[in-house]
Order: C-alpha cells, then structure tokens, then sequence
C-alpha cells in the first residue's frame, strides 16, 4: 500500500490518498503541475514540505533516515531522458545497478541478458546507446530499472517521443512485467489514451489538487481532464 496523507509538496497542497500496491497507476496532469515531484517524492528522493508518506509499510521521512535508504534500495526508476553511459554497452548499462551493489559481474551479465532477451532486445547488448532506436532505449532503461527486482517501479515519462504503436506496446510491456513481479509501478505519460488498457488507477493533478486513483473505465472524466476540463 502507498499511503499519501496532508502531502504538501510544491505546487501539491494536503494530498491524501492510498493505492493498494501490485498495480500500475497512471499520473496524469499539465506541466509543472507537481508529476516529477511527487514521483521524486515516491522514490525516497525528495523530502515533502510536510504531511505523512508511507510506501509497502515503511514511513518516509522519519527521524529514522536508514528507512528511507532501504526503500530506494527497492525503487527502479525509468527517466524521459534516455539516461545512459554512451560509452558503455547497453548489456553494461542494465548491469549497472548490480555493480554499484558489488554483484559478480558474471552474475551480472547473467540476469541483464535474462532481461534483454525477456523485452526483445538481446541482439543489441554489445551495442552502445547511441545506436539504438527510442523504442529500444526505453526498454534497455526498463531493464536496467528492474534488474534489482524492486518492488516499486516509477516511470516518469517512458514513452516520450515514441510514436503511438510504440507507446502502447512500451505501457503494455511494463504492465506485464509488474504483474508477473507483483511490484506496483506509477507512470506518467502526455497520451493517456494507449495507457487506458493497461492501468488500474489514474490519477489527475491539477492547480494544487488531485482526484484519483480513478478506474481506468472512468475514460470519459480522463478524457476530459486531457481537454482542459477540470472534472472535481
């Protein structure tokens, strides 16, 4: 469970909410509404100004800062921004957040090449970054995030710049892999529309507020939110 209480965190003003956890929810509202702070938030990443966090039953935030560094032992993050080393294969960008946790690179490579090959993307890991397509830089981004088996998954913005057939299969391959993880993920993303299908929740922010997490078959409110409409 993510248990959101009195949050006040930027533009957010007392957010109270909870999503029962093994789920994908989308976050959906206009720029600089508070999306990548309350992501940042999520992550154990960004202290609130105030008001209560708690994500699978460990309080962020508390005097106790050892909480929050086991928590974003648990965190994978997927970024818009295609962060990767150019200089390193896509094979050794997976691997990365086992090196940096001292794992045999043996191993490594082992459970990177499991990924890789469980998103379709095998044949490219002795290539660099630079020579793969969007498409494809998401996914090696995917791997790299779930390659510690977090159990909470934050995508801010995975499926910029890709084309619509190439966002809708990106949001319906990260719904599938939470689901054979039971991890809970949280996704935000400009075209509601592909995401529809494959999330449990939406939640909407806007001027401060927030509503949600909606049912994905409430499609008619989303709409209209993505139309300027403000549905509360």
């Amino acid at each position: 469970m993510i248990e959101l209480q009195n949050l006040c965190l930027g533009p957010l003003r007392d957010l109270t909410m909870s999503l029962p956890q093994g789920q994908l929810y989308a976050l959906l509202g206009p720029t600089n509404s508070g999306k990548s702070l309350l992501l940042r938030c999520l992550a154990g990443l960004q202290k609130p100004d105030s008001g209560f966090v708690a994500v699978h039953g460990r309080v962020l935030y508390s005097p106790d800062s050892t909480l929050d560094a086991e928590h974003r032992d648990e965190v994978g993050m997927v970024f818009d921004t295609y962060a990767a080393i150019p200089d390193q294969s896509v094979l050794e960008n997976v691997r990365l957040p086992l090196d940096l946790r001292g794992c045999d690179p043996t191993e490594g490579d082992e459970r990177a090449m499991v990924l890789l090959e469980e998103l379709g993307i095998a044949e490219a890991a002795k290539k660099q970054p630079g020579e793969l397509s969007g498409g494809m830089l998401t996914r090696m981004q995917l791997a790299r995030a779930l390659i510690h088996n977090p159990r909470f998954l934050i995508l801010d913005g995975p499926t910029a710049g890709l084309d619509p057939v190439s966002s809708a299969r990106s949001l319906q391959m990260i719904a599938r892999l939470l689901e054979q993880r039971g991890a809970t993920g949280v996704v935000t993303t400009h075209n509601i529309r592909p995401a529809l299908p494959h999330v449990e929740g939406v939640i909407l922010i806007s001027g401060g507020l927030a509503r949600g997490p909606l049912p994905a078959v409430l499609a008619g409110d989303v709409l209209d939110f993505c139309e300027g409409h403000r549905p509360w």
